[in-house]
């Protein structure tokens, strides 16, 4: 069968019109991926400030946790709160590594913040003795990203 002219100029405008119309489609992914990375480090800051906020408004579990950083001696009720609120730190720094893999955040945000994460692993005793007991509960993929970012407290 052949084409006469007009069916040519129809075929022609019928292809720009898929490429223009796959152009746009790429334009809204790249723009639902911006969207989706900025929700994601806004949900990120947002869950550790109010961390942050936790601790810079009870002076008092602000008092158990540097004893849990020091690795001092804690009473039944003190552990179980420094080891839920260790928990929970874990649990986002978990989500948040997740989130980084699965390119949801800004690998910048995500350098800054792993920077942050490894002087605190590194200085808390308590968290970091928390999570060696307690790595079975992380995925492997975590453990390998703490087993990296930690020196062994332990040893020292």
């Amino acid at each position: 069968m052949k084409l006469d002219g007009t069916d040519k100029w129809l075929n022609l405008i019928a292809n720009i019109s898929v490429l223009v119309g796959i152009g746009f489609l790429a334009y809204e992914i790249q723009q639902n991926t911006v969207a989706t990375q900025l929700e994601v480090a806004s949900s990120f800051q947002s869950s550790f400030t109010e961390i942050e906020m936790l601790i810079a408004g009870d002076s008092e579990f602000a008092g158990l946790l540097v004893k849990g950083r020091a690795g001092a001696e804690l009473n039944p009720h003190e552990q179980f709160r420094v080891a839920t609120f260790y928990g929970n730190v874990l649990r986002q720094w978990q989500n948040v590594h997740f989130q980084y893999l699965s390119d949801a955040l800004d690998e910048d945000i995500w350098i800054g913040e792993t920077a942050r994460f490894t002087l605190i692993l590194n200085e808390d005793r308590g968290l970091h003795e928390h999570w060696i007991s307690s790595r079975n509960h992380y995925s492997d993929r975590f453990n390998e990203l703490i087993d990296a970012l930690t020196v062994d407290l332990r040893q020292e």
